[in-house]
C-alpha cells in the first residue's frame, strides 16, 4: 500500500534536504556516525520516521525493508551504533503489541 507524502515532505524530497539525505543513508545502509570529527552523528527518531514514509510512499525501496521485523532486527544487530535510543524504539515500535 502506498500513500502520498504531505507537501513539506515532498519539498524535502525535491530539494534533497538534510532530512532526505539522512533517510536515504538509512535505507541504503550507508551511514557513518563518526563522519563528523567533533560529535557522533547518530540517526534519530525523525530520520527513521521519514525513511519509513519514503518507503510507504513507494519513492525509495532501499536495501532494508523497515516494515519487516526480520530486516529491522538484522539492521539493528549489524549497525546498532548508528542509532540513538529513540531511533531504536521507533524502528521497533510497529512490531510491539
Amino acid at each position: 500500500m502506498t500513500t502520498i507524502l504531505n507537501p513539506q515532505a515532498m519539498q524535502k524530497v525535491l530539494t534533497h534536504s538534510k532530512e532526505y539525505q539522512r533517510a536515504i543513508g538509512l535505507l541504503n545502509k550507508r551511514w557513518d556516525p563518526d563522519e563528523q570529527p567533533i560529535f557522533r552523528n547518530v540517526l534519530q527518531s525523525a530520520d527513521v520516521q521519514f525513511a519509513r514514509q519514503l518507503q510507504i510512499a513507494g519513492l525509495v525501496k532501499g536495501k532494508v525493508n523497515l516494515g519487516n521485523y526480520q530486516a529491522v532486527n538484522q539492521l539493528l544487530m549489524q549497525h546498532d551504533s548508528w542509532f540513538s535510543e529513540s531511533a531504536r524504539k521507533t524502528l521497533l515500535n510497529p512490531f510491539i503489541d
